[in-house]
């Protein structure tokens, strides 16, 4: 057993805890620490414990403080004697210990970009890393010909900072949203599920077929716009060769992924940011 401080129902608590096997992280490959502990409440505090406890589960919970670092609950039961008075609940945990995962840079093939915000999470034990970005010029059409052209395939990627060791992944759901100038901000999602089976990538599957029906229509109208106002202004009259030109633009087809990357776009970026 040994002393350890968590701070819990808004006040700092010393426990005697017992070590367990540390896990190993997904993200770095580090070692982290896991321990058990027993506290009793009275019964008028058993209801904000086991919420404060509920809100603080892995995976993605909010973190208790502890002394130096912070802490999930993996674990958690709680009893009670029927006819007690004052009524007690013992409450059972099991904690692991929380990384700090903040990268100062993403190396995607190549490619150096330093996130506005980050974030990692391992889904399915897959390792999903999402960070904000605002890129311009050289850089920004760089990062947008490796969307555009490396969407379903693997890159290296370092995460400076967590880890050193490049893992290979591909894009996911990549936001992005004008600024001013050429600049834009980016909402990048980059998945490491490499020799798993396949999944749909792009746009999900709900919907469908009539989402990709409605963009590929609507990306044939725009195209057919856009002819027949040049159209008008060269010509200055509606020919029947021109119409016939018009609805051949008009008709639906397989996106581009540079069109397809149209409909990534958003007003507001940091509404898809968690």
């Amino acid at each position: 057993m040994t002393d350890f401080s968590l701070h819990l129902l808004g006040t700092d608590r010393q426990f005697q805890v017992e070590k367990l096997p540390p896990a190993t992280s997904p993200h770095t490959g580090q070692q982290l620490r896991r321990v058990k502990l027993e506290l009793q409440v009275p019964g008028d505090l058993h209801n904000d414990l086991e919420n404060e406890l509920k809100g603080a589960a892995a995976p993605a919970g909010q973190p208790l403080a502890g002394e130096g670092t912070s802490w999930l609950v993996i674990s958690h039961s709680y009893s009670y004697t029927d006819n007690a008075q004052p009524l007690v609940y013992t409450h059972r945990l099991e904690l692991q210990e929380v990384e700090e995962l903040r990268a100062t840079a993403v190396e995607v093939a190549g490619l150096t970009l330093v996130p506005i915000q980050y974030r990692e999470d391992t889904d399915e034990e897959t390792l999903v890393v999402g960070f904000v970005i605002d890129v311009s010029g050289e850089e920004g059409e760089r990062l947008e010909e490796l969307i555009v052209t490396q969407e379903d395939q693997y890159v290296d990627v370092i995460r400076r900072g967590v880890s050193e060791t490049p893992v290979r992944m591909r894009f996911g759901r990549c936001l992005w949203q004008q600024g001013e100038g050429d600049t834009r901000r980016h909402n990048l999602t980059l998945v490491a599920d490499e020799g798993q089976p396949d999944r749909p990538s792009g746009f999900a599957a709900i919907n469908q077929p009539q989402l990709g029906r409605t963009i590929e229509k609507t990306v044939a109208n725009a195209k057919a716009l856009d002819l027949l106002v040049e159209q008008l202004r060269s010509q200055g009259v509606l020919t029947e060769e021109v119409a016939t030109t018009i609805k051949a633009a008009a008709l639906p087809h397989d996106l581009t992924p540079r069109e397809s990357r149209e409909f990534c776009r958003t007003r507001k970026i940091e509404n898809f940011w968690r």
